[in-house]
C-alpha cells in the first residue's frame, strides 16, 4: 500500500499534524518529477524559515539528479540589487604565459550539463527588474540563448525557481511574472522541524519515484480529465491557458507518484498498461495548491441534515431570552479576548452567516485588483517635467504647436470641414493649420501621505490640525495617499485601508476625515502600507517625485501586531507590546528612505495616560511632533467663555 500522506479534502481541514509540511514536500517532489513545473511560489512564508525550505528543495532536487546525500545542488539568490551582469556573465581571471588574463564566462543562470540548480528569490515583490525579466525568459521556456560580451551559448532551461511573496503584494507584480510559477501554495502556518529534514522524512514511494533507476511509465488521459480541469478554472480571469496547463501537469506528477510499482516491463510500461491520469488526480492537484472547484457537485437531498425550524411565538407569549453566557466569551485565559456584553464578535473579518473564512487562494491577484502593466518590466527612468511631455490626463484640445502629442480624431474632424473645397471626392487632405494637440494636466510631482488613526480621535476635531498640510497639498497640486487605521468601515478590522487621490478635491478625503472609529488599531500595518506606497512612488513615478510629506495622526497605541494584520486573523497568544514594537520597527524603515525628499510629522492628540508613545514614534521616524492638546485647550477656553457670556 502506498505510504503517500493523505491530503486534506478542504483547505480548512486539519489533516495530519504535519499536513502543511507534507503538502510543501509533495509540491517539491512534483516539481522534481515534472519537467514543466519549474517554478514554485510560496505565499506568506515566514522569512525565518526560508533557508530551511530552500534546503529541503535542494535535497529533493539532488535525489532526483542522483547526487549523493552530501552533494548539494547549487543555489543562486536573486534580490533587489541584482543586475544583468550578475545573471548572465561572470568575470574570470587566470594566469598564462603573457601574464594575467581577464575574460568573461557564462553567468549563474546559464546552465550547463553538470546537473540541476536552484534559483531562490526571498521576496518576489522586491526583485529587481533584470531578475523579473530573467524569470519570464527562463521559466517554462523550451530553449534559451545567450549572446553577451563575446559569449554565445544555447541551452534548455532546467533550473527550478523557488520564490516567496506576501499575498497582498501579488497585485503589485506583473501577471506575466506570476503566470510563470505553476506551483503556488499559501503556507503562513508552516513550522519546519529542526534537523536535516525540516519538512519531514521523504516517504518510500516518493523516494522511489525520484530515483533515476525507476522507469518512468507513459501516461494517458481519461475522458473526464479535461472537463475536471476546466471545472476548476472556468471562471478564473487569466490571459491564457497557463493555469489549466499547470493544474494538468501537477495531476500528471501525482499520477506518477501513484504509478511507482515493483513490477514493470523493460520499456517502462506497467503490466496493467499505460499509467492513466484521472479526474481524481485533478482533484488532488487542486487540493495541493489550495484551489477549490467552482461548481462542486451538489449533495444528495437525503444527505442534508434535517433542522427543526424554531417555533414562532404566538400572541401573548414572551420572546425567548438567551441563557447565561458560558465558554470562552468570559474566559480570562491568555490569548482569548474578553469582550464587552454588547460586543461578542471577535476581531477580524466581518462574519458572514453560513460561510467559513476563506484561505489565501493560489491566485490572489484575481481578488486584489488589476496588476501593473507591462511597463513595470522596464527599468524606470527619471525624467524632468517639461512642456513637451505627453503624459497626464487629457483635459482638452487646442491647436497643435508641434507634432509631439497630436489628437488624430480632432485633426481629422477639422480637415473634414474643408474636404469639399480642397479635394472634392478625393482623399482627405490635412494641412498644418488643421493639426490639433491634446491639453494635458501636469503629473503631480509632490505627494502627501496621511496616516489617520481613527481610534485616537474621540471627540477631537482633527480637521484644524490637518488644515496646514492639506493646504500645502492644494497649493502645490500634490497627490494624496490616505491610509486609514482603525476605521469602522473596513471589511477586516485587523488591517488598514487606504486609497490614492489625485488632489485634495477628491470627495473621498472628506469622507475619510469623518469616518467613525472601529475597535482595533492596526497602526503597524498602516505605517507599512504608507512605507510601501512611498517606496513605490519614489521608484516608479513617471514624472519623478520631487517631494513627499508623511503626516501620522495617532496616539501610538497599536494593539494589532504586523504579522496578525498580514494574516488577517486573530492569534492565540497575548499581544502585549507587539503592536507598538512593530510600529516603531516600520517607522525606522521609513526613516531610511530618501531623507532629502521625504519629510515626516507626527500629530499627537494628547490622550492620557500613554503620552510618550507619539514621541517615541516620532523619534523612530526622525521627525518632530505637533501637539494638538494646546489647540483643544484653547477651544475649550473659548467654549467656556462663550457659556459665561450666554
Amino acid at each position: 500500500m502506498s505510504s503517500r500522506p493523505k491530503l486534506p479534502q478542504e483547505p480548512g481541514d486539519s489533516g495530519e499534524p504535519d499536513d502543511v509540511s507534507r503538502r510543501l514536500l509533495a509540491a517539491f517532489v512534483c516539481s522534481a518529477l515534472e519537467p514543466s513545473l519549474t517554478g514554485v511560489l510560496l505565499f506568506d512564508l515566514p522569512p525565518e524559515y526560508f533557508s530551511a525550505v530552500a534546503g529541503a528543495f535542494t535535497q529533493v532536487l539532488g535525489r532526483a539528479a542522483g547526487h549523493d546525500q552530501d552533494l548539494a545542488v547549487p543555489q543562486t539568490v536573486l534580490d533587489a540589487a541584482t543586475v544583468d551582469e550578475d545573471l548572465w556573465i561572470r568575470p574570470r581571471v587566470r594566469r598564462n604565459s603573457q601574464g594575467i588574463e581577464f575574460t568573461f564566462g557564462p553567468g549563474p543562470l546559464v546552465e550547463k550539463d553538470d546537473g540541476p540548480q536552484l534559483v531562490v528569490v526571498p521576496d518576489l515583490a522586491r526583485l529587481s527588474v533584470p531578475g523579473m525579466r530573467a524569470a519570464i525568459q527562463l521559466l517554462g521556456a523550451d530553449t534559451a540563448t545567450l549572446e553577451h560580451s563575446g559569449i554565445r551559448h544555447r541551452w534548455r532551461p532546467r533550473a527550478r525557481w523557488l520564490a516567496c511573496c506576501r499575498a497582498e503584494d501579488a497585485e503589485l507584480l506583473s501577471p506575466h511574472l506570476l503566470d510563470r510559477f505553476p506551483l503556488r501554495l499559501a503556507i503562513p502556518e508552516l513550522r519546519p522541524e529542526p534537523g536535516s529534514a525540516p519538512l519531514g522524512a521523504l516517504p518510500a514511494d516518493w523516494a522511489a519515484a525520484l530515483d533515476l533507476a525507476t522507469p518512468r511509465p507513459r501516461t494517458t488521459l481519461t475522458d473526464a480529465f479535461a472537463p475536471t480541469v476546466l471545472e476548476h478554472l472556468a471562471d478564473q480571469e487569466s490571459g491564457g491557458q497557463r493555469r489549466a496547463l499547470a493544474l494538468a501537469r501537477i495531476a500528471r506528477a501525482l499520477a506518477r507518484l501513484d504509478g511507482v510499482a515493483p513490477t514493470m516491463t523493460t520499456d517502462g510500461v506497467p503490466l496493467g498498461g499505460p499509467l492513466q491520469v484521472t479526474a481524481d488526480h485533478v482533484g488532488r492537484a487542486a487540493r495541493l495548491i489550495g484551489l477549490r472547484a467552482l461548481h462542486p457537485p451538489a449533495a444528495p437531498p437525503d444527505e442534508a441534515p434535517e433542522q427543526d425550524e424554531p417555533e414562532q411565538p404566538g400572541p401573548g407569549h414572551d420572546l425567548p431570552r438567551p441563557g447565561p453566557r458560558t465558554g470562552t466569551e468570559w474566559s480570562t485565559e491568555p490569548g482569548i479576548p474578553v469582550h464587552d456584553p454588547e460586543s461578542a464578535v471577535p476581531l477580524g473579518q466581518t462574519p458572514v452567516a453560513g460561510e467559513r473564512p476563506a484561505p489565501v487562494p493560489p491566485y490572489p491577484e484575481d481578488i486584489t485588483g488589476p496588476g501593473p502593466d507591462g511597463a513595470s518590466l522596464r527599468i524606470p527612468t527619471r525624467r524632468a517635467v517639461g512642456a513637451r511631455a505627453s503624459r497626464g490626463p487629457v483635459v482638452g484640445v487646442r491647436r497643435a504647436r508641434d507634432l509631439w502629442d497630436v489628437a488624430t480624431v480632432r485633426t481629422a474632424m477639422e480637415a473634414a470641414k474643408y474636404r469639399a473645397r480642397r479635394a472634392g471626392d478625393g482623399p482627405l487632405v490635412i494641412l498644418p493649420q488643421d493639426l490639433r494637440g491634446y491639453v494635458r494636466a501636469p503629473e503631480p510631482v509632490r505627494m502627501l501621505t496621511l496616516v489617520l488613526d481613527h481610534t485616537c480621535r474621540g471627540d477631537w476635531d482633527w480637521s484644524t490640525a490637518l488644515e496646514p498640510f492639506l493646504h500645502w497639498a492644494y497649493v502645490t497640486r500634490a497627490a494624496v495617499q490616505v491610509v486609514e487605521v482603525g476605521s469602522a468601515g473596513e471589511p477586516n478590522e485587523l488591517r488598514a485601508g487606504g486609497f490614492t487621490a489625485r488632489s485634495t478635491r477628491d470627495p473621498r478625503i472628506e469622507a475619510a476625515l469623518s469616518r467613525p472609529p472601529g475597535r482595533a488599531t492596526p497602526l503597524a500595518h498602516g505605517l507599512d502600507r504608507a512605507a510601501h506606497a512611498l517606496r513605490r512612488t519614489f521608484r516608479h513615478h513617471r514624472a519623478g517625485l520631487v517631494e513627499a510629506l508623511l503626516v501620522v495622526v495617532t496616539d501610538g497605541r497599536g494593539n494589532v501586531p504586523l504579522a496578525m494584520s498580514r494574516a488577517g486573523r486573530q492569534g492565540r497568544t497575548p499581544v502585549q507590546r507587539a503592536g507598538v514594537d512593530d510600529a516603531l520597527a516600520v517607522a525606522a524603515r521609513i526613516r531610511a528612505l530618501d531623507r532629502s525628499r521625504l519629510h515626516c510629522v507626527v500629530v499627537d492628540p494628547g490622550r492620557h495616560p500613554y503620552t510618550r508613545l507619539p514621541a517615541a514614534l516620532a523619534e523612530a521616524l526622525g521627525c518632530g511632533v505637533v501637539a494638538a492638546e494646546a489647540e483643544r485647550e484653547l477651544r475649550a477656553d473659548h467654549e467656556r467663555q462663550a457659556a459665561r457670556r450666554g
